[in-house]
């Protein structure tokens, strides 16, 4: 629950003030960003394990940080402001709220994320449309739905397990076989009671939302909102959160009991399909920092630590951008998985360059391999104030400057994005319309 809102005067200065920040590596860059305004970050990357690695000590080298191996410790009575910007430390994070900390978290309102029906049964209860879905346990049985319901699309889910793979979709059983094969091998006899979540496609839609954060329920009156390309790109413009569709903002709005309940102070993201009935269906909830397009925040949001550590103590601040367009391409590396990765960024680009999972060793900055088969390893990001396409170009321009083995930067994703706009514009949906540059 949230407690006695401070004023903001009473507080410390920003510049004099100490962040805690916990993660697991994939926000890095957002704790290089806070140094330029906190006097002092401490960062703990849960590390804790039978046989535990220092590949896991994400932030080494860089002299703007400070890498502890606990929260706790001589340090805890400096901190001011302890950051969450990931799930799977609910209850961590509610302790030290109710040790009266400030904290910047979705607290136990994770379960937002990692319990997908009990969300579901949330939004049924908010009159929020729900689509199509079945819960099956064990490998056999979703075997089993997928074969009856061959030639139909299904997207397979899992809850909290989602290391074991991500959501992927079934149209025809005998395509993902291979992939239900994999599964199989790798859980072992899990597959007898791991449970799954099977949602029913929603075709002629298209997906939508917003990316922002949440105090106490209450949203900023201004945001960065776009579109993305999973995994590969997003594009977006800064507007009034009043400018939004009321489609789109109907899930934010309708839940804001919900937030409030959680003492929920930070970043959110909904992912809504729309189409011709104007239904918003709520497919997913990001309760943590999403990527993209957290990358592009943390250039485009001026005072993105202001955000954060007011928002933390309950107040509200609003963004202030420094473009109105902006655009983020996604880093990809087939190699950094498994593999320590060098990255070679020009000095000229490296404000618009952020890692995940990074270290600095001699000058040299890399991408700790964290196992996890994901090939996004960062992103290049794209400012400007005359459109969407010209934050494009900009981050075309940016990626020249980024280099490494195996490297990749999907360039060709933003046509996506855009063909996306477009048919958000058919259906009377035109707010990233804009006016093109000369």
């Amino acid at each position: 629950m949230a407690t006695d809102i401070p004023r903001k005067e009473d507080l410390k200065d920003i510049s004099d003030a100490v962040c805690m920040f916990v993660d697991h590596g994939l926000f890095i860059s957002q704790a290089l960003r806070l140094a330029q305004d906190f006097k002092k970050v401490y960062v703990y990357t849960p590390w804790e394990t039978a046989f535990p690695k220092m590949t896991s000590q994400v932030g080494l080298g860089y002299d703007e940080l400070e890498v502890v191996d606990s929260i706790f410790g001589p340090w805890f009575s400096e901190i001011d402001v302890f950051v969450f910007p990931d799930i799977n430390s609910g209850h961590l994070q509610q302790y030290l709220a109710d040790q009266g900390k400030a904290v910047w978290g979705c607290k136990l309102g994770e379960c937002l994320e990692l319990e997908r029906e009990g969300c579901k049964e949330i939004l049924k209860a908010l009159d929020l449309p729900v689509g199509k879905y079945t819960h099956v346990k064990g490998m056999d049985n979703l075997r089993l739905f997928l074969q009856e319901n061959d030639g139909k699309t299904h997207f397979c889910k899992l809850n909290k397990w989602r290391g074991t793979f991500e959501t992927f979709g079934c149209t025809h059983y005998k395509d993902v076989e291979p992939k239900l094969d994999e599964i199989e091998h790798k859980i072992g006899p899990l597959k007898h009671i791991m449970e799954f979540t099977i949602e029913e496609d929603l075709p002629d839609r298209v997906e939508v939302g917003t990316d922002g954060f949440v105090i106490d329920g209450k949203q900023p009156s201004q945001l960065m909102a776009g579109i993305e390309v999973k995994d590969l790109c997003y594009v977006g413009k800064f507007l009034k959160y009043s400018d939004l569709p009321e489609p789109v903002r109907r899930f934010n709005d309708r839940m804001e009991p919900v937030f409030k309940a959680y003492g929920y102070r930070g970043w959110m993201s909904s992912e809504v399909r729309i189409g011709a009935d104007m239904e918003p269906y709520m497919i997913d909830g990001c309760m943590r920092s999403p990527s993209p397009p957290n990358e592009l925040w943390q250039l485009v949001y001026s005072n993105f630590s202001e955000i954060i550590y007011y928002g933390a103590h309950g107040i509200m601040v609003d963004p202030e951008p420094t473009a109105t367009y902006g655009a983020e391409i996604l880093i990809h590396s087939s190699w950094a998985s498994g593999n320590w990765q060098p990255v070679n960024i020009e000095p000229e680009v490296r404000e618009f360059v952020k890692l995940r999972n990074s270290m600095k060793i001699k000058g040299r900055e890399y991408i700790s391999p964290m196992g996890d088969g994901l090939p996004e390893i960062g992103a290049v990001v794209g400012l400007s104030n005359k459109s969407i396409e010209d934050a494009i170009d900009q981050a075309f321009k940016n990626a020249e400057g980024v280099s490494g083995y195996y490297i990749d930067i999907p360039k060709a994703s933003t046509e996506t994005a855009l063909e996306q706009i477009e048919k958000l514009e058919e259906l009377g949906l035109n707010y990233f319309k804009d006016e093109k540059s000369e």
